[in-house]
């Protein structure tokens, strides 16, 4: 049917097919941008907790009195700071071993006011994204590192 200018008319529900099949082909391409960016933002939080683990536990460290203690109190401060984060970060956080600068917890020399002791905390966790959608997708290591220095001027044991 033609109108008096020359076109074809459309009549009623000649294209109605046509939405659904859009929305067919597009439904996939959605969902793998929501589930992209849902996985970026899981990054995002476990980098951040992660990051904060570490600083975290080198302060906690460095509070101490005692050389002996600071392995139990970065232990406990990472497994504390990590209950937030994603549940394969929070099973898999560790802090590595922390690294004490040859003169931590040690009396300073007080010829030597340039000397800085420190404690440096390093945490890692891998987290997983599998769970997002039914695509395979990958294991990601966040690792940080954190060092903290000592107050000069406190008694050690």
């Amino acid at each position: 049917m033609t109108s008096r200018h020359g076109r074809r008319r459309v009549r009623d529900g000649e294209e109605s097919g046509a939405s659904s099949l859009e929305l067919v082909i597009l439904a996939p391409f959605l969902m793998m941008l929501l589930m992209l960016i849902v996985a970026f933002a899981r990054y995002a939080q476990a980098e951040n907790l992660v990051d904060q683990a570490a600083r975290d536990a080198a302060r906690a460290a460095t509070a101490q009195n005692s050389r002996t203690a600071v392995a139990g109190i970065i232990a406990q401060t990472v497994t504390s700071t990590m209950d937030d984060a994603p549940r394969s970060c929070r099973d898999s956080a560790s802090p590595g071993a922390p690294v004490l600068n040859g003169k931590a917890f040690t009396v300073p020399d007080p010829d030597d006011a340039d000397e800085v002791a420190s404690v440096t905390v390093t945490v890692t966790c891998t987290l997983s994204t599998a769970d997002l959608s039914f695509f395979p997708f990958w294991e990601i290591e966040v690792k940080r590192t954190f060092t903290s220095p000592l107050d000069r001027y406190r008694g050690y044991r």
